[in-house]
């Protein structure tokens, strides 16, 4: 208890939250001794569970096809397409992408609490479309020209486009999943997002490259359009976990049959006290 109340109220044992937030653990504990870990027909067959599952393959499979994998492996092509053949040029370009990619990424991991997981996956990939629809247009209209201006203004895309899936897929294909899978099936669905993701990923390494070859531009705008289709699943289908702790987060799946973590706790303006009618029977005890 001691340990709780130093991570959440100062030291102060008697703070309510700390004493709530000591009960579900206790709680949590309990119940995890006795769950079984449900077999692939069960997560198929439970609304919730199926679910969960589902919210995890799209975040395996948008961030693989947002546009990211565009420059990601094919990124020497594309700044051929875009009039940028030197290859002394190409890994400078590649060297600053990746670092710049590295800070825009720490900033939308800081970001996230902030702004939610919904928000944070629409402007990263409102984002990647509208600049992936200008790098299609710039590498059209220049792609075979050697006009300075227009071969700048292509790479300042690409930067920008790949800054802007940094900035909310890179955290949230790892921040996510583990949050709307729930005990019972977060070890199976954290092992199927990894293999959803390599399965996804043979799309770009095999696909890309022939429609690069044979559309060129053209890639941009189906990837770009591809994006609205993700923009629409991430506004109307994902739970928002924004603030919320695991126990919280099962609450939203409630609805659909599951029995929540937690059934003898309930949730009051974002923190976890117990019900009036428990405190007799499990407050002191438990504390």
């Amino acid at each position: 208890m001691l340990a709780v109340a130093q991570s959440c109220a100062n030291s102060d044992v008697s703070d309510p939250e700390a004493q709530a937030e000591f009960l579900q653990i206790c709680q949590s504990l309990e119940m995890e001794k006795n769950i079984e870990e449900p077999s692939i027909r069960q997560i198929a067959t439970a609304p919730s569970f199926r679910k969960r599952m589902i919210l995890v393959f799209t975040v395996a499979a948008f961030s693989m096809l947002t546009g990211s994998n565009l420059f990601s492996y094919y990124l020497g092509t594309a700044l051929t397409s875009a009039g940028i053949t030197d290859s002394t040029l190409q890994l400078e370009i590649n060297i600053i992408l990746n670092s710049f990619c590295v800070i825009v990424s720490l900033l939308g991991t800081f970001l996230a609490n902030r702004l939610g997981r919904k928000n944070l996956a629409l402007l990263s990939t409102a984002g990647c479309m509208i600049f992936l629809f200008c790098i299609g247009a710039l590498t059209k209209q220049f792609g075979t020209s050697t006009n300075t201006t227009a071969i700048y203004a292509t790479v300042a895309m690409i930067f920008l486009a790949q800054g802007s899936y940094s900035f909310g897929w890179t955290p949230l294909a790892v921040m996510y999943p583990p949050e709307v899978l729930n005990y019972p099936i977060r070890s199976i669905g954290m092992a199927w997002f990894v293999t959803w993701q390599n399965l996804i990923l043979l799309v770009p390494i095999f696909a890309f490259p022939i429609a690069m070859e044979r559309i060129g531009w053209i890639t941009y705008f189906i990837n770009g359009g591809f994006n609205v289709l993700v923009m629409l699943v991430v506004a109307l289908y994902w739970v928002e976990t924004k603030g919320l702790s695991l126990e919280e987060v099962s609450r939203k799946f409630a609805a659909q049959g599951e029995v929540t973590d937690l059934e003898d706790v309930e949730v009051i303006k974002g923190v976890i006290m117990e019900r009036p009618s428990l405190k007799a029977d499990k407050h002191d005890g438990a504390i």
